[in-house]
């Protein structure tokens, strides 16, 4: 996490910056979802900047023009960020707003996480006009999704679930499920179907202690060049200390496993208490088939997360969570 002061003052003993009026310039994907979350962070900047601009920089990434091939097989869920990054770094935008999930764990040099906002909903929730509940589904039925995490869950609950690759944006997906009639159901991020408007068909939430979250799910991450402390401290009042603090403990759970978009791992972080003072945390790593998993949890106070973070990665490798993954990447290695 970069820590910024705020725009007046001395950053890392520097001289007091003065007010900047240029354009925040805020670079995101195209989609419905993206559009609606650099929108959502524009109109706070504005409002914090009321004698600043905000303009916006559409970004058409990799990931949404390579939809007729797997994730794993095209690079993953950086597809999906690295377009909108090199956009921050050859200064055609000043800040990028991901879904924190999307972003991978290891920062491109020369950028920082300026900021994460309150998260919304953790959860995952089904979407199917055939059941209510992932018990409820058809004996055999295709549920859709390009998530390892996901697929391990559902067949752990559901062995006789037939899970086929789903991609595309929030909509292809649905339209898939609930007009095409081409999947049974799929599962899809409660908090990214709010933001686009289409909570209406977020009904069916699904219980994190059954279908973990995956790590940054629900968050967004708002990102800046490390050099440029005017957007940096432009965009620290917006950074949530509760939800950075859990959001840190479930990426370094991933990046504490080696684990990348191929990888069945599910991390959920979140307070225990009205205060905020308490979090519980919980990690799952699953074997593709999601028929063997590794659980390790634990409770510790906000200034103490670090240890418990190491204490929970050392207790899953202590129980095989290496070689688990190891096998899952093999096979991966296989398909691809």
């Amino acid at each position: 996490m970069c820590v910024a002061e705020s725009e007046n003052e001395s950053i890392n003993g520097d001289p007091p910056l003065r007010r900047s009026r240029r354009p925040i310039r805020i670079a995101s994907r195209q989609s419905q979802l993206a559009r609606a979350q650099a929108q959502a962070v524009g109109r706070v900047l504005g409002k914090l900047h009321p004698d600043v601009a905000v303009e916006y920089v559409w970004i058409e990434s990799e990931g949404d023009q390579r939809l007729d091939l797997s994730l794993a097989n095209v690079g993953g869920k950086g597809l999906f960020t690295k377009a909108v990054e090199r956009a921050l770094l050859s200064d055609k935008a000043d800040v990028a707003v991901h879904s924190l999930k999307d972003l991978p764990t290891q920062l491109t040099p020369g950028l920082s996480i300026a900021a994460v906002p309150k998260r919304g909903d953790a959860r995952d929730c089904l979407i199917s006009d055939k059941a209510n509940t992932i018990e409820q589904l058809p004996q055999g039925a295709t549920v859709g999704t390009a998530s390892p995490r996901r697929r391990a869950q559902l067949h752990r609950l559901r062995p006789d679930l037939q899970i086929s690759e789903m991609r595309g944006n929030i909509e292809t997906r649905m339209a898939k499920v609930l007009d095409r009639q081409e999947f049974d159901a799929t599962l899809l991020a409660v908090a990214g179907l709010q933001r686009a408007k289409l909570g209406q068909f977020a009904d069916k939430k699904l219980d994190p202690a059954v279908m973990v979250p995956a790590a940054s799910q629900g968050a967004l991450g708002i990102q800046c060049r490390t050099d440029d402390h005017v957007s940096i401290s432009r965009c620290l009042p917006l950074n949530h200390t509760q939800t950075a603090l859990a959001i840190n403990v479930e990426r370094d759970i991933i990046e504490g496993l080696q684990g990348d978009c191929h990888s069945p791992i599910a991390a959920y972080c979140y307070p225990s208490d009205e205060e905020g003072r308490y979090f519980e945390v919980v990690a799952r790593v699953f074997s593709r088939d999601g028929q063997q998993s590794i659980e390790a949890t634990g409770k510790a106070e906000g200034k103490l997360l670090s240890k418990l973070t190491t204490q929970i990665l050392d207790e899953l490798l202590e129980k095989g969570a290496a070689d688990l993954l190891g096998g899952v990447s093999q096979m991966m290695q296989g398909m691809a």
